[in-house]
């Protein structure tokens, strides 16, 4: 028998020890910009918001492949200014996550999406030269000369931001010394 005033159960767990404090070893306010990361986040809002107007100022010829390129290039944007954000105004300081693998993870998937936003990109600027059929009488191509030269503009700006992408997450995954 348990002497009187005591139970058997345990004391409620501490709530506290369950949310460690958050690790950042990058810097909050203007500095991020200083590092690798956050110089590429804001090249790749910079960089995005140019593919996304180069590919919105053509006609769309082919809109699922280029559905796709926007898509992406205006999630990223978003995610990218949000999580610029969360270090600029200090919050990567109040929220309990490991920011070097969140960092890690964030440009790593960037990469992957950017990437097949490219190869997307360029498929749709390597079908220039095909015709288009409007009627059994007058014939275009897909890409007029104009929004070709737009098509190759945006497919190197993607191609930027996947090289970006790639150099962070290395320098992401080499130790320090």
């Amino acid at each position: 028998m348990l002497p009187r005033g005591t139970s058997s159960m345990p004391p409620p767990p501490n709530p506290a020890a369950y949310f460690p404090p958050p690790r950042v070893t990058l810097p909050s306010g203007l500095e991020i910009l200083r590092t690798y990361s956050g110089a590429v986040i804001f090249l790749e809002i910079l960089f995005g918001t140019i593919v996304w107007i180069l590919v919105a100022s053509t006609r769309i010829p082919l809109p699922l492949l280029q559905g796709w390129v926007m898509f992406v290039a205006l999630t990223a944007w978003f995610l990218s200014l949000v999580f610029l954000c969360v270090f600029l105004f200090g919050y990567a300081n109040r929220i309990a996550v490991n920011w070097n693998q969140t960092d890690f993870l964030f440009h790593g998937a960037t990469f992957v999406f950017y990437f097949g936003a490219f190869l997307l990109q360029a498929a749709t600027t390597s079908l220039h030269h095909f015709p288009r059929k409007f009627n059994s009488t007058t014939q275009e191509k897909i890409l007029a000369d104009h929004e070709y030269n737009i098509s190759i503009a945006a497919s190197v700006c993607i191609f930027c931001i996947c090289i970006w992408g790639t150099e962070v997450c290395c320098k992401l995954l080499r130790p320090t010394i």
